[in-house]
C-alpha cells in the first residue's frame, strides 16, 4: 500500500474513533451512574423495611411510653409549618398526655408504696390501663408501618420506575404488573396481609411483656417492681439505641424480642388472663361475694394439677352421676373444650390465702397445689369447702404471718398474755 493510502486509513480510523468516544464514554457513565443509584435504592427501601420490623417490635414492649414516645419525635422532626397536618397521636395533646400517665405509673412504684392503701389499686389499674393502650396503640403502629413500606417502595413504586425498581419485585416475592410495581390488583391484598402480620407480630411481643406487668400488679415487693419496670424500659432503649446505630441492628434485636416472645406466648397469655381476673375482682369490689353453694366455681390450675398447664382459667364441675369432679377449660380462652377428671381418691383442703383461697391435696410431704380460685371465693372458704368436699380449712404462710403480727401487737398494747405460751 502506498504511503499517502496508509496515511489516509489512519487519519480515517483516528475520526471514526474520536466521533465514536464520545457516545460510549456516555454510555460507560450511565451505566456507571446507574448501578449505584439502583443499589442505593435497595439499600434505602431494607432501612425501611428493618426500621418497620423494630417499630412493630418495640411500641408492644411498653405500649403507652412507646405510642407516646413516638408521636413526640414525629412531632420534633417535623418543620413547624407542617405540624398542623400531622396526624393525632402527634399532636401535643396526645404524646404529652401519655408521657404524664407514664411518670404518674412510674411514681407510683416510690411515692405510692409510702402511702398505705396506693400502691396496689394503682397497680391493678396500670394493668388494665396496658392492655387499654395496647389497643389504642395498635392503629398507630399500623400507620407508621404504612408509612414506613410507602417509603420503602413495598406498598407502591415510584412514577416511572421499572419493574426491577421494586423490592418486592427484584426479590420474585410479588407479581409484577407491565408497566412496573406491584399488580394493582394485588395491592390490597399485599396491604391486608402485611397488617395482619404486623399485628401479630405487635400482640405476640406485647403478651411477653404484658406478663411483665402481671408480676408487678401481684409482686408484694416494691424493690421488685422497680426492677421488673427498669428490665422493660432498657429492652425498650435497647432497641431504640440499636435502630439508632442501624436499622438492621435494631430490626434484627426485634426479630429476637420476636423469637423470645414467640415461645412464652402460651404462659404470657395464660399469665395475663391469670392477673386480668384477679386485678377485675379487686377493682369491681367483687371480691368475697361469690356465693359458692350456687356460683360457677372458676379457677385456675396450678403446678400440682397435671391435667392443664399452670395457670390454665376454667371452672369445677361435677362429673356425671356426682361422683367426683372435672376441670373444663377451653386453650386460648376460644379453642374447643378440654375437660379432665381430678384424681380420686383424693383427700382434698381449703388453704385461706393473702389473694385468694387455694385447694390442696392432703398426705404427702409436699402437699400439691391443684387449683387456685378468683379473690370473689376470698373470704368464703367454709362454704366452698362444704360444697367441694375438702376436710379442712388452713392458713396460708402470709396470713399467719399477718395473723401472728396482730396478736403479737394487741398483747403489746393490751399488756395481756396469750392463752397458750407454748404456740406463742
Amino acid at each position: 500500500m502506498p504511503r499517502g493510502s496508509a496515511l489516509l486509513v489512519r487519519a480515517a480510523c483516528l475520526a471514526l474513533a474520536l466521533a465514536l468516544a464520545p457516545p460510549l464514554a456516555t454510555a460507560a457513565q450511565a451505566a456507571s451512574a446507574q448501578t449505584p443509584e439502583s443499589e442505593q435504592a435497595h439499600f434505602h427501601a431494607g432501612e425501611e423495611l428493618a426500621r418497620t420490623v423494630a417499630l412493630v417490635t418495640g411500641v408492644p414492649i411498653s405500649p403507652l411510653l412507646g405510642v407516646s414516645g413516638l408521636g413526640a419525635v414525629r412531632y420534633f422532626q417535623t418543620p413547624e409549618g407542617l405540624r398542623p397536618t400531622l396526624p393525632w397521636y402527634a399532636r401535643p395533646w396526645f404524646w404529652a398526655s401519655g408521657l404524664a400517665l407514664v411518670f404518674l405509673f412510674a411514681a407510683n412504684t416510690t411515692i405510692g408504696a409510702m402511702v398505705p392503701g396506693l400502691k396496689k389499686p394503682m397497680d391493678f389499674v396500670e394493668e388494665h390501663e396496658n392492655k387499654l393502650s395496647a389497643l389504642i396503640a395498635s392503629p398507630v403502629v399500623l400507620l407508621e408501618a404504612k408509612r414506613l413500606l410507602t417509603a420503602a417502595g413495598v406498598l407502591g413504586a415510584a412514577a416511572g420506575a421499572g419493574v426491577d425498581s421494586h423490592p418486592l419485585a427484584s426479590a420474585g416475592l410479588a407479581a409484577v404488573g407491565s408497566t412496573g410495581g406491584i399488580d394493582p390488583y394485588l395491592q390490597p391484598l399485599l396491604a391486608l396481609g402485611l397488617g395482619v402480620l404486623s399485628l401479630a407480630c405487635y400482640g405476640v411481643v406485647f403478651l411477653a411483656f404484658h406478663a411483665i406487668q402481671v408480676l408487678i400488679a401481684l409482686s408484694p415487693s416494691a424493690l421488685l417492681d422497680m426492677l421488673l419496670r427498669l428490665f422493660r424500659l432498657s429492652m425498650l432503649g435497647l432497641l431504640v439505641l440499636a435502630e439508632t446505630i442501624h436499622p438492621y441492628l435494631g430490626a434484627a434485636l426485634g426479630l429476637a424480642i420476636l423469637v423470645v416472645s414467640w415461645l412464652l406466648a402460651g404462659w404470657s397469655f395464660r399469665l395475663t388472663v391469670f392477673g386480668s381476673v384477679l386485678s377485675w375482682d379487686f377493682l369491681s369490689s367483687k371480691e368475697g361475694t361469690a356465693n359458692p353453694a350456687a356460683a360457677p366455681l372458676a379457677a385456675f390450675a396450678a403446678r400440682g394439677f397435671a391435667g392443664a398447664p399452670v395457670r390454665a382459667f376454667g371452672r369445677l364441675e361435677p362429673a356425671q352421676g356426682g361422683a367426683g369432679w372435672l376441670f373444663r377449660w377451653r386453650p386460648w380462652l376460644v379453642l374447643p373444650a378440654r375437660r379432665v377428671a381430678l384424681p380420686a381418691p383424693t383427700r382434698w383442703a381449703l388453704r385461706r390465702g393473702a389473694v385468694s383461697p387455694t385447694l390442696f391435696a392432703l398426705g404427702g410431704l409436699r402437699e400439691p397445689t391443684l387449683f387456685r380460685f378468683p379473690p370473689r371465693f376470698r373470704g368464703r372458704e367454709e362454704e366452698l369447702a362444704q360444697r367441694l368436699g375438702a376436710e379442712e380449712i388452713r392458713d396460708g404462710r402470709i396470713v399467719r404471718g399477718v395473723r401472728a403480727a396482730w396478736r403479737l401487737l394487741r398483747e403489746l398494747v393490751l399488756g395481756t398474755e396469750p392463752a397458750d405460751v407454748s404456740a406463742g
